[in-house]
């Protein structure tokens, strides 16, 4: 009963567990449906994300198979193939089926390329490489990721693939495999092979170019070779004036077309890159003296004003090319003067750049005068260490007609002018700046332009160069020795006047200017009444109003100067009226413009009576110079061979060398010149290179391939001047190379060379008969009794030397020791030694031996420093230095199509002018006079009575004159005349008359050395020298 009640419910209960139950179903069919909707749900995700994956994939498949010309392919790690798409199979002809799953990445690569890789990274030649595992250890090392690979295609064929290894990873980082992506290079490679040979074919055609260029040069030279040798040959031939004057044109334009040639020589082989630059010291002032004496006297013609300004930072010796970089400013300033009908042409050269400067103090410019207006300081000098390199910056300005933008755009290339009309009115290539151009690029620099149409242009360049170590130290900025002196400029053109200015202050002088001559008149007197007087004025000869002269005339005539200051005139003409006329209004100096600091200083430091220092007498000092035949004389009668097919350059080589005592044989061929050594021996063989039957270098092959005849010396004289000529010369087993036309000069240095010699030096020009080589120990005998040599003290009318023009007489006596009786000595012997010189030098010129002319001035340079001639003083300095310019091409290869044919002569030409004005200064001069002795060995006996010495106690004394006489003679002072008598007495006194003789013989023409060689033949068999 108890049981049953316990499991017994009420219906209340029954009731409410029903409801619950009826809940919990409910709820579990609600969670059904839920769950069966969550279910759909899902269902239909992931029926969409199928749907967007197999969209993705068809997508990847269309663009994998889209990339036909791009190969793609992936593998797993172990380099299985997972992944192949048509650019794959369309590069390399496998399906997809037969590669996905199927195959390894190592089958498709070169497995020759394969092992030199895994040599490279591991340094082991593996026999069969894994291409899997060098792939990864570039991934690895992040090296390659695109290179230049080699696929094998299905046919076996090698193709040349550009791949790029990427590798790939899943969701959570961790790398799947690699992807290979390969683009096709056998089409590139092509274009890249047919691009150079395409650069090939035009460098080949630039090169065809430059050797046409040369070729036509080279026929153009043999031609050439015939017409300037003649033109030489003619010139040395009786002519009238018309003769004369058709001659002289001929030779113009032979030079004209010459230099043309050499223009287009230059280019060429500048465009084939062949053209060396020098390493050489020089000075800057030696480059711009040589661009005047070249150009110079062409603004003078014009009436233009040619000036410089130079930095006084510039180093006084530089290093470098001063060839190429004298052409550049001779092209520039040649444009200049062409296309200027008035005004000026300025260079500047100014130190842009520079390593390892030591800045110095300059002294001050002291008292500073209340006249002066134009001021212009510049700074402090400096100085270069030995290792320094400098950047000089030259530019070369002009009042011209100046040039349109569009003309400056294609003004520096070749072949090219501002327009046809340029051609037309002014000639030229257009090669000039063009080379310009490519010489300022070579020397590490730049060149460019600034003009304004109508107003004038500015060529601008810049240049690197090197500070030489052998230093000179420049009067001008250490010595000082114008410090303090007082200058007025008188010019009316503002930039002379100006430059002029700068460079007086530079000497530290003080300097006030005028723009005329009342200006320089008011200026004078505002000085007289400050108690500041002028010790120089330098005067412009052509102004408005009142000029030069008559300004110099106005100074000189002003009774309230105390003293006249000195004056000078620098002007850009050097016509013999105003010399003349300066000279009588008692102008010290005469400079041409432009004036370089050096002559400036120098001038200034003699019309000052400033004493020069020694290294300045030195300079002035004159050493000899060669007139009689040269060393040539040794290879007289040497036997010649000239291989030349042409006529007339038969002709011209077999004068030349006839000329100089040369025995010449000519054969027309090579086969010829074969025949003829076989029947005669030569010391010597010229060979032309391009002859009919058997060309000269074939010819030398054959002769050194035969024992006999292997070690003559064969020269090729050819009109080639390609680069490479003198190597295939060379080559041929020739012993050097002359290029037509024939120099002279490097003719007879070829002979001297190579002809061994065949007799002694000839006799003295001296009276042979009398004492040809006159002993040591020749004592004294009745035909040869000494004379003295002492200069007669005779007095002179000082009209005589105040009536000879050309000289500054007070200067002269001032160099001389203030003995008018040397003076006039000096000046009848320049009269009897140069008559005839201007002939002379007209021969040398013919000849083209310039070193001769050079010597010829640098002595007529000495003596007229001496004389006081400053005029032909300075035209023999400009000369020289123009000559060393044109000695220093003649040492290039002779085959250098660069070395100038033919030189711009007109320098020599106003030298020899100059010396003509001279000589006719000199015609009133009466002839020469000489006291003799009538009986000397009494003089010597009465002289040696009167001290009461005998020989025995004469040892110091003697040794002491003659030492200093031989000193005086090896600088080349006049002052050893005043010793001549001293040493004439002990040499006599020991025997040795004759060679006193001879050595005042020497004197008496000036030859220094020759006489100092002599003495010095003496001086050490003398016994109380010793």
């Amino acid at each position: 009963m108890h049981m049953y009640m316990e499991t017994k419910k009420t219906n209340a209960e029954l009731e409410a567990e029903n409801q619950m139950l009826r809940r919990e179903i409910k709820v579990a069919r609600e969670a059904a449906a839920i769950t069966a909707r969550l279910v759909v749900k899902q269902f239909e995700k992931t029926d969409q994300t199928l749907h967007h994956l197999e969209a993705a994939n068809a997508q990847r498949r269309a663009v994998l198979d889209a990339a036909t010309q791009l190969s793609i392919i992936s593998t797993d790690l172990e380099g299985n193939i997972t992944l192949f798409n048509s650019g794959a199979t369309n590069l390399l002809g496998f399906s997809r089926e037969e590669m996905v799953g199927t195959q390894n990445i190592s089958a498709i690569h070169d497995k020759k390329e394969l092992r030199q890789y895994a040599h490279v990274l591991t340094g082991v030649m593996p026999v069969e490489p894994v291409a899997i595992d060098i792939f990864a250890q570039h991934v690895k090392q992040q090296i390659f990721k695109t290179h230049e690979w080699t696929y094998v295609c299905k046919n076996g064929t090698l193709l040349p693939v550009n791949l790029s290894i990427t590798p790939f990873y899943n969701v959570r980082g961790i790398m799947r495999g690699y992807l290979f992506t390969a683009m096709d290079m056998s089409r590139q490679k092509q274009m890249k092979q047919e691009l150079i040979q395409a650069m090939e074919s035009a460098e080949s055609a630039n090169a065809s170019k430059g050797d046409f260029l040369a070729r036509m040069s080279h026929e153009i030279r043999t031609p050439m070779n015939g017409i300037i040798g003649m033109a030489h040959l003619m010139a040395n031939t009786s002519l009238n004036t018309t003769q004369k004057n058709y001659l002289d044109k001929i030779q113009t334009s032979a030079r004209t077309l010459l230099n043309l040639i050499n223009d287009i020589l230059d280019f060429s082989k500048i465009d084939a890159g062949k053209l060396t630059l020098e390493s050489i010291d020089f000075r800057l002032e030696e480059v711009m003296a040589n661009l005047v004496n070249t150009i110079g006297f062409q603004a003078e013609d014009k009436g233009l004003e040619f000036l410089f300004r130079l930095d006084k930072k510039i180093p006084s010796r530089l290093k470098g090319d001063p060839l190429r970089l004298g052409q550049i400013l001779m092209n520039l300033a040649g444009n200049a003067i062409k296309f200027t009908e008035s005004g000026e042409i300025i260079i500047s050269v100014t130190l842009e750049e520079h390593d390892d400067f030591d800045t110095t103090a300059m002294p001050g410019p002291g008292i500073k005068s209340p006249l002066e207006k134009e001021k212009h300081h510049e700074p402090s000098p400096c100085s270069l260490s030995q290792n320094s390199q400098v950047i000089l910056k030259f530019s070369v300005k002009d009042s011209g007609v100046g040039l349109r933008s569009e003309q400056i755009d294609s003004l520096f290339d070749a072949f090219s002018q501002a327009d046809d009309s340029i051609t037309r009115k002014y000639g030229g290539t257009g090669l000039g700046l063009s080379i310009c151009s490519q010489l300022t690029r070579m020397m590490g620099g730049n060149i460019w332009v600034e003009s304004t149409p109508g107003e004038g242009s500015t060529f601008i360049f810049t240049v690197k160069l090197q500070y030489s170590q052998n230093r000179i130290s420049s009067p001008a900025t250490e010595q000082k020795r114008l410090l303090g002196h007082r200058a007025l400029v008188v010019d009316d053109n503002r930039s002379a006047r100006e430059l002029l200015v700068s460079m007086l202050e530079s000497f530290g002088m003080q300097v006030d200017s005028a723009p005329g001559g009342q200006r320089a008149l008011d200026c004078l007197g505002q000085a007289l009444k400050a108690n500041m007087p002028y010790d120089v004025v330098l005067l412009d000869w052509i102004m408005p109003g009142m000029d030069g002269i008559e300004t110099a005339r106005r100074i000189k005539a002003n009774g309230a100067l105390a003293k006249t200051p000195a004056m000078l005139m620098v002007t850009a003409n050097g016509r013999d009226e105003a010399r003349m006329a300066a000279q009588k209004t008692g102008i010290k100096a005469f400079l041409l413009k432009p004036v370089y600091p050096s002559v400036m200083y120098n001038t200034l430091q003699e019309t000052l009576g400033i004493p020069p220092m020694p290294h300045d007498i030195s300079s002035r000092s004159p050493s000899k110079a060669s007139f009689a035949a040269s060393a040539q004389k040794n290879i007289r009668k040497a036997h010649i061979l000239l291989v030349e097919d042409n006529a007339i350059n038969q002709e011209v080589a077999r004068i030349f060398l006839e000329d100089v005592g040369m025995q010449v044989d000519i054969a027309e061929n090579g086969q010829t010149c074969l025949d003829m050594m076989e029947k005669k021996s030569y010391d010597l063989i010229f060979m032309d290179i391009q002859m009919p039957v058997l060309d000269g270098l074939e010819t030398t092959r054959i002769i050194r391939n035969k024992k006999k005849l292997h070690q003559i010396p064969i020269i090729a004289m050819t009109a080639h001047a390609m680069a490479g000529d003198r190597e295939k010369s060379l080559k041929a087993g020739m012993n050097g190379h002359l290029n037509k036309p024939v120099n002279p000069q490097k003719l007879y240095q070829i002979l001297q060379h190579f002809i061994p010699k065949k007799t002694e030096h000839p006799p003295s020009r001296k009276n042979t008969s009398k004492s040809a080589s006159p002993g040591i120990n020749d004592g004294p005998t009745k035909e040869n009794t000494p004379k003295s040599t002492h200069i007669s003290q005779e007095e002179y009318p000082n009209s005589i030397l105040d009536s000879i023009q050309g000289i500054n007489l007070s200067k002269a006596l001032e160099n001389l020791g203030q003995k008018p009786e040397l003076l006039l000595t000096i000046l009848r012997d320049f009269k009897k030694n140069y008559g005839n010189h201007g002939n002379y030098l007209d021969e040398l010129l013919k000849q083209k031996k310039f070193k001769k002319i050079r010597e010829c001035a640098h002595t007529i340079k000495g003596i007229s420093g001496y004389m006081a001639a400053d005029e032909l003083f300075h035209k023999a300095s400009a000369l020289e230095n123009h000559l060393k310019r044109i000695e220093a091409e003649s040492q290039t290869p002779p085959n250098n199509p660069s070395s100038p044919g033919v030189v711009d002569v007109s320098p020599v030409h106003g030298f020899i002018h100059e010396i003509e004005i001279m000589l006719k200064n000199l015609e009133q001069l009466p002839d020469k006079k000489r006291v003799i002795c009538v009986n000397p060995s009494k003089e010597k006996k009465d002289t040696l009575g009167q001290t009461g010495r005998n020989i025995s106690d004469m040892d110091e004394q003697s040794h002491s004159i003659l030492k200093e006489f031989h000193a005086l003679l090896l600088k080349g002072e006049f002052m050893a005349m005043d010793l001549a008598p001293d040493v004439e007495k002990i040499l006599n006194e020991w025997g040795h008359g004759n060679l006193f003789r001879e050595i005042m013989d020497l004197l008496d023409d000036i030859e220094f050395e020759q006489a100092a060689d002599k003495m010095k033949q003496c001086i050490k068999k003398y016994p109380y020298a010793k």
